[in-house]
């Protein structure tokens, strides 16, 4: 019976483990949703994808002995989908894939969260994940946990958004009204007046003229491309008019309650209109035959047919039969969501383009300055064949001689109203455009500080003319009185004087003349911020209170002396004092002025800028300017990225000035958290010109770098800007052993010299004389000349090898000296240990004595051991005409390196040993090579070598805990 028994087979599909996300973004804009539209979701949460595992068994074979079990997955996963900014009226359609449910739905298995801002956290994430629980406030999304069936990836969702304004329009689109008023809101402006904003309201009502944001665009829009965009598509002009917004339909027929505008303001004859160039009174353009489409096209955005992109069509079928089809390009008009709007946009551009083909230009005086854009005018000019022309104004402009230019374009003859305003009931006045404007009084020309210039070698002019009729004067220089070109234009009359008594330095209050112009008083702040500067003879001063006397000087009192960088200083009686501001001209010279007499000469006009003075019938004034240099800006910050053991990355953020003339940068570091530019050294020779810059130039230890931004004419910026930078020890390509026989003044080379205050082995001069250069004395009263026997003497030092290479010296010697060398143990014999490890063979250890002359003269690179001991000699020889001084030694071997790196190495306060595996190390370097310490500044400190501990340092100096990355480098003491 068991040869026939059944059998079991499972069929197991592949099991899904990540979860596909297509429609994450980061730093994606949030929407602002105005009406009703389709939007596709950002997700920006997801978490606990699941595998859920059906099973499922079929019987086979003979008497169903065989079973087939087959194991499948579907997949489900918690996901926030952000909608838009809220809160929002609702949820309409949803869009999964291909289906279309409407909200709610069970089988969507998502709920809405509407974006109030005091929104609670999805109940989900606070059970499960409470660390990960957020509120969204003002975040309009759905959450929930989704089906993903047997995909790890997600389903395509749309969402159909109820959002905001709806109350505006029908329920579902936003009056275009409301739209504006809301756009102008978010930017501060609510409180900005809109006349004509009801009259506007109501014709986008009657006219059915409602929109919504567009579903397509996700391109942040300025305030002013919005309301121009919804402007153009409700055929309405939208401009500024005294001190407010003012809106107009242009439409001229009647819709539903709504009744255009049909008053004329003016009825225009040629007795008003300024006459053009070839004396035309009216001027037009009239658009070719081809340009008169009749066939319109829109796109919209259909809502009836899942938010679709579609075109419908208007046509004049009349014109058509007359002239044939003349098409225009497709109008896009996204913010339109029905058929019928769509429609009656296209009706209302095709009647726009038939009836508005002819554009005229006319010039007028101020006496019609009441025309603004959407106003009628009745157009006459007999001679253009113009007769009772409606038209209506578009645009306006005032020219420098206060006339004033209208386009207008045409309107459709019909019942009009009388004309609103009749300029001939009274005689108009006639206005002189050519009145003399007098002469400009004698100006103040001055040089202020550099801190209150934005140019090199800046000067200021100021004047004013007693004429009523000055309306200002150009400036004209010249460095020979005969050749002048332009320097710029006064517009205003300045205001300075001099000086009726003595100011002294410490002076609180002046009393000065004044040829025109008044002064009002400030706060302390105020004047502290320079808003009432005032200069007189290279000091800049503020003042609190101004008082008009009986006299007709000022009084000016609480002064804050001694502003823009200048000294308080004496003045005396008749020094001149000018009220620094914009009617000052500002212009700085080139470097070939400074220092020469240069002349300057006023040339007045008049108040419409004509009937300017001749340059030979004015004046010249002489100045001799100085050299005044504008330092550049302080750099704002300065950055380093640690790119390698020896390479530093740096950049740094700058505004240039306007106009630029910045020629590089400085970088300069000292050691030490020293900020000190003066004592710094420069990173590099020369100015540094780009960015990021890269430089091994700075050394292992703790650094101050500071950068400053230097000119053309080679002056650096005022303030440096800084970064704390620790190296650490710099990692060697090759890892030496350094025997260093200077430190501590030779304490470990054995000398019958003298070590002077210079730190360096001196030999003994046994005539008395300083060893010192320079510096002897006689050595007998009758001697004619100096003497010197300086005697020879020894010097001797050893050390351990710590490990087997070679062994070099490096020497700075000046004077004659030998130098030998000699190694212990270097007849005794190599044995393998018991760990395998090479080592000397204590038996054989040869003895040194005095007798034993194994002394070799320093020559070259030779091979030694691990535990030798080596010795060094300096022999200096004795010499009556040069001195041995030892500067320097250096003994070397090279011995194999190792080096380990330790990342997030969590560093207590107390300090960290590091976790070094390399069996009896030697540490010649620590390199830091990062400090994870959040926003803190973390400086690292070596505690200790051999055991190699560490500690992190705060900016004041005391023991932190962090996080860092360390790489040692070392090698093996075989000696230990």
């Amino acid at each position: 019976m068991g040869i026939f028994r059944g059998h079991t087979t499972t069929i197991r599909s592949d099991k899904i483990s990540n979860f596909t996300v297509t429609t994450a973004e980061y730093g994606a804009s949030v929407a602002e949703i105005l009406g009703t539209t389709r939007i596709s979701p950002n997700v920006i949460y997801y978490d606990d994808f699941t595998a859920h595992e059906h099973r499922k068994s079929q019987k086979s074979g003979k008497g169903g002995r065989s079973k087939t079990t087959t194991v499948t997955y579907t997949y489900t996963v918690a996901v926030i989908l952000a909608l838009c900014e809220g809160p929002i009226s609702g949820i309409g359609k949803i869009w999964k894939d291909k289906n279309v449910f409407t909200y709610p739905n069970d089988s969507i298995g998502l709920t809405l969260f509407s974006g109030t801002d005091d929104q609670q956290p999805w109940a989900y994430v606070t059970g499960k994940h409470p660390n990960k629980a957020l509120s969204y406030s003002g975040l309009a999304y759905m959450a929930g946990v989704i089906d993903l069936g047997d995909s790890g990836s997600m389903a395509s969702y749309n969402f159909e958004v109820k959002g905001k304004l709806l109350d505006t329009g029908d329920g579902v689109d936003v009056n275009p009204a409301d739209y504006i008023l809301y756009i102008l809101d978010k930017i501060g402006l609510s409180g900005v007046t809109i006349k004509g904003i009801d009259n506007y309201r109501t014709y986008c009502k009657e006219a059915d003229f409602l929109i919504s944001t567009p579903s397509d665009s996700t391109d942040a829009k300025s305030a002013r491309e919005i309301i121009n965009d919804i402007a153009n598509l409700t055929n309405a002009y939208v401009f500024w008019s005294n001190d407010s917004f003012k809106i107009v339909p242009r439409a001229d027929r009647a819709v539903g309650n709504w009744q255009p505008d049909k008053t004329i303001r003016y009825n225009l004859t040629p007795d008003d209109f300024i006459p053009q160039s070839g004396g035309a009174c009216i001027s037009y353009s009239r658009k070719d035959s081809s340009e008169i489409y009749n066939r319109i096209s829109v796109e919209f955005l259909n809502r009836s047919n899942g938010y679709e992109k579609e075109i419908v069509n208007y046509q004049d079928n009349d014109d058509i039969k007359e002239f044939g089809v003349r098409q225009a390009s497709t109008t896009t008009a996204h913010y339109i969501y029905t058929k019928t709007r769509a429609v009656k946009l296209a009706e209302e551009l095709c009647r726009k383009n038939k009836y508005e083909r002819v554009k005229y230009t006319f010039k007028l005086d101020w006496a019609f300055c009441r025309l603004e854009p959407g106003d009628l005018v009745m157009l006459n000019d007999p001679l253009m064949g113009i007769s009772d022309q409606p038209a209506m104004i578009d645009s306006v402009t005032e020219g420098a001689d206060g006339v004033l230019t209208f386009t207008a374009i045409s309107r459709a003859k019909g019942v009009y109203s009388q004309a609103e305003y009749d300029v001939h009931a009274n005689e108009r006045p006639l206005i002189d455009f050519n009145p003399d404007p007098g002469t400009c009084e004698p100006p103040m020309i001055f040089q202020p500080p550099a801190l209150m210039t934005n140019a090199d070698n800046e000067v200021w002019i100021g004047t004013w003319g007693k004429n009523e009729n000055w309306g200002g004067c150009n400036v004209w220089v010249s460095d020979t009185n005969e050749y002048y070109q332009l320097l710029g234009t006064i517009d205003y009359r300045a205001r300075y004087g001099t000086l009726v008594s003595t100011l002294y330095a410490d002076g609180t209050e002046l009393e000065m003349t004044v040829g025109y112009g008044t002064f009002t008083s400030v706060d302390l702040q105020s004047a502290k911020n320079g808003d009432t500067a005032l200069y007189i003879d290279g000091e800049v001063m503020s003042y609190q209170t101004a008082m008009l006397l009986d006299n007709g000087n000022w009084k000016l009192s609480g002064l804050i002396r001694g502003q823009y960088g200048s000294e308080a200083a004496y003045h005396t009686e008749g020094t001149q004092i000018a009220r620094c501001d914009e009617a000052f001209l500002k212009s700085g010279l080139s470097n070939s002025y400074v220092g020469h007499t240069i002349y300057f000469k006023l040339t007045a006009f008049n108040v419409f800028g004509g009937q300017e003075q001749s340059l030979a019938d004015v004046q010249a004034y002489t100045f001799k300017p100085q050299s005044v240099q504008i330092l550049p800006p302080d750099v704002e910050i300065l950055n380093v990225e640690k790119m390698s053991s020896s390479i530093r990355r740096y950049w740094w953020k700058y505004t240039y000035p306007e106009p630029n003339d910045v020629a590089g940068f400085i970088l300069k570091y000292t050691q030490g958290k020293e900020l000190n530019w003066e004592t710094g050294i420069p990173v590099q020779e020369g100015l540094i010109t780009t960015q990021p810059y890269e430089t091994q130039t700075v050394r292992q230890g703790t650094h101050a770098i500071m950068i400053k931004a230097v000119d053309a004419n080679g002056n650096e910026s005022k303030n440096f800007a800084y970064c704390l930078l620790e190296m650490g020890d710099l990692l060697q390509e090759n890892v030496l052993f350094d025997k260093d026989f200077s430190t501590d003044n030779f304490a470990d080379l054995t000398n019958n010299g003298v070590i002077l205050s210079d730190g360096y082995v001196h030999a003994v001069n046994s005539e008395k004389m300083w060893h010192e250069t320079g510096r002897k004395f006689w050595s007998k009263p009758t001697a004619m000349m100096w003497d010197s026997s300086f005697q020879s003497y020894i010097a001797t030092g050893e050390f351990i090898a710590p490990a087997s290479g070679q062994f070099w010296l490096e020497t700075d010697i000046e004077g004659p000296a030998i130098v030998y060398y000699r190694i212990d143990m270097a007849d005794a014999a190599w044995v393998e240990s018991q760990e395998s490890a090479a080592a000397w063979d204590a038996d054989e250890t040869v003895v040194w004595d005095e007798s034993n002359d194994l002394w070799k003269q320093w020559s070259d690179k030779v091979q030694v051991r691990a535990g030798a001991i080596i010795q060094i000699r300096i022999v200096a020889k004795n010499s009556s005409m040069q001195e041995t001084i030892i500067k320097g030694l250096h003994a070397y071997i090279d011995v194999p390196d190792r080096q380990e790196h330790f990342e997030d190495l969590e560093v207590p306060a107390t300090g960290l040993e590091l976790p070094i595996t390399t069996p009896n190390y030697y540490t010649t370097a620590v390199h830091i090579d990062s400090v994870q310490s959040g926003t803190a500044q973390r400086y690292p400190k070596i505690l200790s070598r051999t055991p190699c501990r560490i500690a992190l340092l705060d900016s004041s100096g005391n023991q932190v805990a962090g996080t860092v990355d360390i790489t040692w480098q070392g090698f093996v003491n075989e000696t230990m």
